[in-house]
Formats: C-alpha cells, structure tokens, sequence
C-alpha cells in the first residue's frame, strides 16, 4: 500500500480524475461507469489503494479522450505516441525480448533480475501480459529505461539515434 500512496503517477491519476468527474457534473457512479469501472474501482483509484494496469489505464484513457500520460503526468504530448493497450504491450514484449537476449541469462535468472515470476516473464515474452502501472516503473527501472519508452510511448534510444 506504501507504493501505492507514494506513487507520483497514481496521484496525478486520482487528482485527475476527481477534476473529470466535478467537470462531468454526474454522481461518482455515473461518472464510473462512463469511463468502464465500477463506483467501488473509482474510489479504490480516486484514493490511491488501486493499482490499475495497463488495459484498464488505457480503457480509461480512451474514454476520457486523453493521452495517458497526459492522466498520469503533468506533460505536453512532445514526442510521445498516443498507444493503445495491445500496443503498449506488444512493446513492452518487443523490449523484455530484447533485454532478455542481451543478458545472456537463462529465463529464471532474468526474471529475479527484473522482479517478476517466471511465469510472469513467459506472459511479457508472448506479449501476454497486462502488468499493473507500479509494476511496470518497476520492471523499467531494472531494466534501466524509462516507464514510457517500455511502453513504447516514447521513442527507445535506438530510434531516437536513427532520427537524428
């Protein structure tokens, strides 16, 4: 629950979505619903004790015609790519795969390394897996790349050198 509370992503998501609802001029239930969660999920999300992944951020996001990380920071769109959550995923495989050959490790060994179970990590590698938002800055930060670039949000550093 501390890492929830402390999460600077999950507090931006909660401010925001307090300023959508007084903005929408519905009751917290109506409000729920129209954005596809249940009133008992919004609170849990409104008061930090929610950790929602990446389907369920990005299902929100759509419904509120706002970028993610326009939800989960303060931030201008930038260089950034507006993904969907089967995109984000298949990117955060893309990059787990990458990783994971450049190791030189067997699959258990990475998975200790990145904090993840091994049938978790089988689940990123057949892009599978619908991670939580704290368990994806974490994944990022052991694999030493920023939550937006795992998602594919953000131009990894390869594509940011082509560009150049």
């Amino acid at each position: 629950m501390e890492d929830r509370l402390a999460s600077p992503h999950l507090e931006r998501l909660a401010k925001n979505l307090i300023a959508y609802l007084e903005k929408s001029g519905m009751t917290k239930p109506e409000f729920a619903e129209s954005i596809g969660m249940s009133g008992s999920q919004f609170r849990y999300i409104r008061s930090r004790a929610a950790n929602p992944s990446i389907e369920m951020l990005a299902k929100i996001s759509a419904k509120l015609k706002t970028p993610l990380y326009e939800l989960l920071e303060d931030c201008q769109l930038g260089h950034r790519r507006n993904l969907s959550a089967k995109q984000m995923t298949r990117n955060l495989s893309i990059i787990v795969k990458r990783k994971y050959a450049e190791s030189g490790l067997d699959k258990e060994q990475f998975a200790k390394i990145i904090g993840v179970s091994l049938p978790q990590l089988y689940l990123m590698l057949r892009g599978d897996s619908n991670p939580s938002l704290l368990i994806v800055v974490e994944l990022a930060r052991r694999l030493g790349i920023g939550m937006w670039e795992l998602l594919g949000v953000e131009p990894t550093q390869d594509e940011k050198l082509i560009t150049r």
